[in-house]
């Protein structure tokens, strides 16, 4: 069976990241004819009822749509490109960050470059018909960047759909971004759309008999800063979840907080694993810096050099997200699995 037919918080601080929402039943109208043209007017009315139940509506189809980042970029293969796009686009050196996916940063109006930046005047000389983001948790109002009084603010000018990326498992979010793409006039039907589907199958495969292949192996998943190590709980990420499913042991973090328990560097040693995936985003600690941090340095897998990058945003679309689950296979492959032993 595809792993697309059907499937089954803590305020982050800075850098750190969750995936969002619980998931409604979609129900989405007016869905347009198809096609790669971006985002083209439809006429009639629009609807699409989102991840919190709630109903986005225009006089027609959207056509200008302003997006957070990995949402344009869960969009953008299916030929839908948003005219704007916030939260973290480019590093420091200029380069593009994992979440912009094939986005071209050129062709778009950055209306911030991060998770406290987001510029009204920007946004509104975009005239947006529609604004998407992700939804961190089980309120309404826990949204990717459009927190607090922003998220009203933002409604004012345009209607907001919010999509669930919390406690849901990465097929079920591919799932509602493809559904949000051809009501926005994408093509779900693309030579690139229907490869990629081919690809994230194949590679979901191949990691569940690379994970059968290598029993006892222990994962740890973490996030770090200078002050802490967040070891990252696999339930409230998309494809933390998914890789659970296909079977791959993942350290679970204890505490109260949704997505990460927060250790000092001191408890660094807390949870044994074989295998250490990092965040590999610029807003967490490179690797060399993390070597630098005796506790770090000391541990089992580091020492076994078991490290292995990994995104706490995941890549909402097939094209996108085939790749990664081929990365992670070639990892546990060549894992090994005595470490902790």
């Amino acid at each position: 069976m595809s792993v697309f037919q059907g499937a089954g918080g803590l305020t982050r601080r800075g850098f750190l990241i969750g995936a969002g929402g619980v998931a409604a039943a979609a129900a989405l109208t007016a869905c347009g004819n198809g096609g790669d043209k971006p985002a083209a007017a439809a006429s009639g009315p629009w609807e699409f009822t989102d991840d919190r139940g709630q109903k986005a509506s225009r006089d027609q189809r959207p056509a200008r749509v302003v997006a957070y980042v990995s949402s344009a970029a869960a969009l953008w293969d299916y030929g839908v490109r948003p005219v704007g796009v916030f939260g973290p686009q480019k590093t420091a050196d200029g380069g593009k960050e994992i979440q912009a996916g094939n986005i071209d940063l050129n062709a778009v109006t950055s209306i911030g470059n991060a998770w406290d930046d987001f510029s009204m005047e920007k946004f509104a000389a975009t005239k947006p018909d529609l604004v998407i983001t992700g939804l961190t948790g089980a309120k309404p109002t826990d949204l990717w960047v459009l927190k607090d009084d922003l998220g009203p603010k933002v409604q004012q000018i345009a209607p907001i759909v919010a999509m669930s990326e919390y406690k849901v498992t990465l097929p079920k979010v591919i799932e509602r971004y493809e559904q949000l793409a051809v009501a926005l006039g994408g093509d779900a039907n693309s030579a690139a759309i229907k490869q990629g589907k081919e690809d994230f199958q194949k590679a979901s495969d191949d990691l569940k008999a690379a994970i059968k292949a290598k029993p006892g192996l222990k994962v740890l998943v973490v996030s770090s800063d200078k002050d802490n190590l967040y070891i990252c709980k696999p339930e409230f990420f998309a494809d933390l979840a998914y890789y659970r499913e296909l079977g791959l042991d993942i350290v679970d973090g204890g505490g109260s907080d949704d997505y990460f328990e927060t250790l000092s560097w001191e408890q660094a040693g807390k949870y044994p694993a074989d295998l250490i995936l990092t965040d590999s985003r610029t807003y967490a600690l490179s690797r060399p810096q993390l070597a630098q941090i005796p506790t770090w340095a000391q541990l089992p897998a580091v020492k076994a050099n078991q490290l292995a990058d990994w995104s706490t945003e995941p890549r909402f679309n097939p094209v996108l997200a085939a790749p990664v689950l081929r990365k992670l296979t070639e990892v546990v492959t060549g894992a090994r699995t005595d470490i902790t032993a």
